[in-house]
């Protein structure tokens, strides 16, 4: 199964999205409205309904490519496992 990642920047408030693995199919409830928490400085990591992590929220992305980098180090290890 290939991991086709969502990254969603927001220039207006700095702040970036990466879902590390799609919502799962089994899951219950809207993926917008769960919420996340705190990981670092802001950083929040959302959880699938099966207690997984799902999204990782990056406020004042531009300040922390360390989150980001953590954030794709995620995805491509998933990425990794699922293929």
């Amino acid at each position: 199964m290939i991991i086709e990642p969502t990254i969603r920047y927001y220039p207006e408030t700095d702040t970036m999205a990466i879902e590390v693995r799609p919502w799962p199919a089994e899951g219950k409830g809207d993926p917008s409205q769960i919420g996340g928490e705190d990981a670092g400085e802001d950083l929040v990591i959302h959880y699938g309904p099966d207690g997984t992590p799902w999204l990782w929220e990056i406020e004042h992305a531009s300040m922390h490519p360390e989150h980001i980098a953590a954030a794709l180090d995620d995805l491509r290890r998933r990425s990794a496992q699922a293929a």
